[in-house]
């Protein structure tokens, strides 16, 4: 099992009665835990938050529906990750110069809607590009003073802006900020930052995971379909290779990954390819590979004859079902980096609702567990005994036509 690595630091960040608005994100390298001003490259250390909190643990997780604040260096202001989440703080680093691009940049965020705001600031005349972007200006009263903290409200009451104090250590500090009109508080007086601890997917796996999530989402087109394989050639490959195989049956060959798509159907390239995904775990064995087709499609099909439209979500709750044996991790923790419904998350989890009764029947089936199959369940549902068996006959026959080709596609020499 993957130990726990710390992924990141989290610090509150409160309001004038003491309510947490937001958390502040921070780096904290393994061997470093302690110190508060870690010797780190910015750059990386903004890339490892960043990929921590969105892949590793799940931003809404970590934050719930308050804001997070993360350090920006101009890498990142000028190139910004691929991670879009409103409720962002840009928090631009206090040696980050008002330069035209930088300007240029930070507009474009706050269009997108960001909320900027100025880290560790020091007044210059330099800065009034920076502070006239601004939502937030973050003062750290403890570099200051109280005489320097007075000047940087009086000035900074010109423009629109909300003052946070930071580093703020004793009462009298926090009182001293809230009568001069700050907003919000941080510091170590109100709240230390707490580590935040996590299985870490290794890099291979997580591209993989990546994948996977990305092609669960409803939203897709043929277009984006495409473009998300097509990253990977081996998964390409794989693709159209099973399209062609015997088991599809057609008279002419696909050489077009478009073209299978939009023959196939998005469905169902979307069905394979997460399978195939999972092909790269060469530690795996086949019999697991084999496990997850059987039980997918019986999930379907068992599925089916409760609601026939939702058949593809039947597929892929049993598929998503085994994820933890690929992983191998708690099937919570990687289901915080799929973006889920709340009812398949429940349904994988507590085989809550109609698609865990499926799943857990399904489950029992498999194991021939009369006790776990729900019989109450069944009737209520208006299926039988007979339709659940039929269900798992009908996945193994299946499987030995098409699922033979699906598993021959992911281990036969490329």
């Amino acid at each position: 099992m993957t130990q726990e690595s710390v992924l990141l630091a989290r610090q509150p960040i409160f309001d004038a009665r003491l309510n947490i608005i937001g958390y502040e994100l921070l780096f904290r390298p393994e061997d470093k835990l302690d110190t508060t001003a870690p010797d780190h490259d910015g750059d990386r250390a903004t890339s490892q938050v960043m990929l921590n909190a969105f892949t590793e643990i799940g931003m809404r997780n970590l934050i719930g529906d308050k804001m997070a604040f993360i350090n920006y260096t101009r890498t990142h202001i000028l190139s910004p990750p691929p991670f879009q989440d409103c409720d962002l703080v840009v928090e631009v680093l206090e040696d980050i110069a008002a330069e035209p691009d930088v300007v240029e940049s930070l507009q474009a965020l706050k269009a997108d809607g960001y909320t900027i705001a100025l880290d560790d600031f020091v007044y210059h005349e330099s800065l009034k590009p920076l502070i006239e972007l601004a939502d937030i200006v973050k003062v750290d009263v403890l570099d200051l003073g109280r005489e320097g903290i007075a000047e940087h409200v009086e000035i900074l009451s010109q423009y629109p802006v909300k003052l946070l104090a930071e580093k703020i250590e004793d009462q009298e500090m926090y009182d001293y900020c809230k009568e001069l009109g700050f907003e919000y508080f941080q510091g170590y007086f109100l709240s230390k930052p707490k580590i935040i601890r996590g299985r870490k997917i290794p890099a291979n796996k997580m591209i993989v995971m990546q994948l996977i999530m990305k092609l669960q989402s409803p939203d897709l087109s043929p277009g984006d379909i495409h473009d998300t394989i097509s990253k990977d050639p081996a998964l390409s490959y794989k693709v159209l290779r099973m399209i062609n195989s015997a088991a599809w049956r057609r008279p002419d060959k696909i050489e077009s990954l478009m073209r299978a798509i939009i023959l196939v159907g998005i469905n169902q390239i979307r069905r394979w390819a997460s399978f195939l995904a999972l092909s790269s775990f060469e530690d795996k064995p086949t019999a697991l590979h084999e496990q997850t087709v059987i039980r997918s499609k019986m999930c379907e099909f068992l599925g089916s004859r409760i609601s026939s439209k939702r058949a593809d979500e039947f597929f892929t709750l049993g598929m998503l079902s085994l994820l933890d044996a690929f992983f191998d991790m708690p099937l919570e923790e990687l289901l915080k980096s799929i973006s889920l419904s709340e009812e398949m998350n429940a349904a994988l989890l507590e085989h809550q609702g109609e698609l865990g009764f499926v799943l857990k029947t399904c489950i029992a089936y498999e194991k021939g567990d009369w006790s776990g199959i729900d019989w109450s369940g069944l009737q209520y549902y208006g299926v039988t005994i007979n339709d659940v068996k039929e269900s798992y006959l009908e996945a193994l026959r299946w499987d030995s036509d098409t699922g033979t080709n699906l598993i021959n596609s992911m281990y036969e020499p490329e």
